[in-house]
């Protein structure tokens, strides 16, 4: 689908290994809110893609996954004190 949207073939090897990377961070604590950071700054380009691209029902995948991610930064700042 990266192709079809306009992206190099690159691109979904490296959107991948980011994802990856983002997950692992999640679950350190000294370093969630980067990783929150770094996946939300994935999840708007994800949901820009498919708007620009006329998905817009596709648009709630990353909408949901950021909702996620923030209640997870949320519940981390809530535990930490």
């Amino acid at each position: 689908m990266f192709t079809h949207w306009g992206y190099p073939a690159w691109f979904a090897t490296l959107i991948g290994v980011l994802e990856l990377t983002g997950a692992v961070g999640l679950l350190i604590p000294r370093i969630t809110r980067y990783a929150i950071l770094g996946l939300t700054v994935i999840m708007l380009g994800a949901a820009y893609t498919h708007l620009a691209n006329h998905e817009g029902i596709q648009v709630l995948r990353p909408v949901v996954f950021l909702a996620v991610l923030w209640a997870i930064w949320g519940l981390r700042r809530t535990a930490a004190g």
